[in-house]
């Protein structure tokens, strides 16, 4: 692709001369045609589209935000967003749905935002140039229609306030040089950015982690003087928002939330303890999840539930405790859990691996027959790999050096025998009353009585083999 064609040459101009009148010079950078060529063939063509439909229908538009941002650092996606300053967003998006036979998103009146979803999946979105009034302390603005500047000027960083003209770009903000000199920057007064949406502070941070910049000075001095207001915004957009974040890079994403006071805002529990060296190889808490962190990137583990865990596991520092407290300290940590609006399952497999977390760790050494490793594969179920991986990240921050190979090896081993693992037993509960008259809870235990004998390869698992090994042990 070597250009966007179409008339936004002349919507450049009109561009330009909207943002002169008031009061500011814009700078008009051309992309380099190396760049133009990493656009996708089909989001290429189905922009052409727009822009052709665009010049007919007399609309003036222009592409913003991220896509020019990606495009510019040589990796556009396929997300684009365009904002529409001169002509009726309605009719125009109305029109390329009927033409590509896409289905149009309902317009949102809030945001004057609406969507196109193409046949192939791949969807457009389409703003109207608005402006947003604050009425503090009330976070909710009051949206209205605005010009093409102050459109850019509500929006959260620099290197997000570009606008794609074809090959040129046309910037207010300086985001340009921001995005060479890898920094993330509020496009005005950080407190003020900050204090329209204070999810904004967790945004910098997401972005700094999926791009790998640095935050600005100043915007780091924003987050700070912020932070503690984190704790008002919905607690479903912070949980997505640090999830993102640490799906990008979960080591740069922790410094940035210890650095920057949001974890200690977020989660509170964590304490930054000094760690007894003769037990572990780092000085502190903090240090400690870190290295973790660095162990899990090195195994190349996505899922975000072993992080989670990995970080959580640390709301409480004791060595050990008594069934009672760890019943309680798992109460408050599902309490911490529901709090932030995790999602069940998610909740439910973080609480399953920091209640498991020291299942291995506690037979490194020692010789498990195989009905106790296939007992506990059982019962760690589809759990067992991300355990596998948290033992591995503990045994990277103790002092003594373990060696967990041998017990992993040999759980691979046995793992692969799904038959004395996971089975369904040849014979139910109805056939044992009805074979021996026996009632109620005494057929559970015989139940599980069959799975351990299976399991330890004393019989098979077949009807017959069942009814015979209880009539023998019935017998005793």
């Amino acid at each position: 692709m070597t250009a966007l064609n179409g008339n936004n040459t002349s919507n450049l101009s009109i561009c330009i001369e909207d943002i002169q009148k008031g009061g500011l010079e814009p700078i008009v950078y051309i992309i380099p045609q190396n760049l133009m060529k990493k656009i996708n063939d089909k989001i290429s063509n189905k922009i052409q589209l727009v822009l052709k439909l665009a010049e007919e229908q007399k609309v003036s538009l222009a592409i913003v935000g991220g896509f020019v941002r990606d495009l510019l650092l040589g990796n556009p996606s396929q997300d684009v967003d365009f904002v529409i300053f001169r002509g009726d967003i309605t009719k125009f998006t109305q029109i390329l749905a009927e033409r590509t036979g896409s289905k149009i998103g309902k317009m949102n009146n809030k945001t004057l935002t609406t969507q196109i979803r193409f046949t192939d999946g791949t969807f457009f979105e389409f703003n109207s140039t608005r402006k947003e009034e604050y009425q503090y302390p009330s976070r909710t603005p009051k949206v209205s229609v605005g010009t093409i500047l102050e459109d850019l000027y509500r929006r959260d960083f620099t290197i997000n306030a570009l606008l794609l003209f074809n090959e040129k770009v046309l910037d207010i903000f300086n985001g340009k040089e921001d995005l060479e000199q890898c920094i993330i920057q509020t496009t005005r007064d950080p407190e003020t950015v900050f204090k329209e949406d204070y999810l904004r502070m967790l945004r910098a941070v997401r972005f700094a982690s999926k791009l790998d910049f640095a935050l600005s000075e100043r915007t780091q001095i924003g987050i700070r003087k912020n932070v503690k207001n984190l704790l008002d915004v919905p607690k479903e957009r912070t949980l997505n928002e640090l999830k993102s974040a640490l799906s990008y890079n979960p080591v740069k994403t922790l410094n940035l939330l210890i650095d920057l006071d949001i974890l200690e805002t977020m989660f509170p529990q964590i304490r930054n303890l000094d760690l007894d060296k003769r037990i572990f190889s780092v000085n502190t808490v903090f240090q400690k999840i870190e290295n973790k962190y660095k162990h899990l990137t090195d195994l190349r583990v996505s899922d975000i539930v072993v992080y989670f865990a990995v970080l959580l596991m640390e709301t409480y520092i004791e060595e050990e405790r008594d069934k009672k407290r760890e019943s309680m300290l798992k109460l408050k940590l599902d309490k911490q859990l529901r709090f932030y609006k995790f999602s069940n399952k998610i909740r439910e497999n973080i609480l399953f691996i920091v209640e498991n977390r020291n299942s291995l760790l506690r037979l490194i050494g020692s010789q498990p027959s195989k009905l106790e490793l296939r007992q506990l594969i059982k019962k760690l179920g589809l759990q067992l790999e991300n355990i596998i991986y948290i033992t591995e990240a503990e045994l990277s921050v103790k002092a003594n050096i373990l060696n967990f190979a041998p017990l992993k090896n040999t759980l691979d081993e046995i793992k692969q025998n799904q038959g004395l693992i996971n089975f369904q037993l040849q014979i139910d509960g109805h056939e044992i009353e009805a074979i021996f008259g026996i009632k109620g809870k005494k057929i559970e235990q015989l139940k599980r009585n069959l799975q351990r004998a299976i399991m330890n390869e004393e019989i098979e698992n077949t009807r017959e083999s069942c009814i015979k090994y209880l009539k023998e042990n019935l017998a005793t």
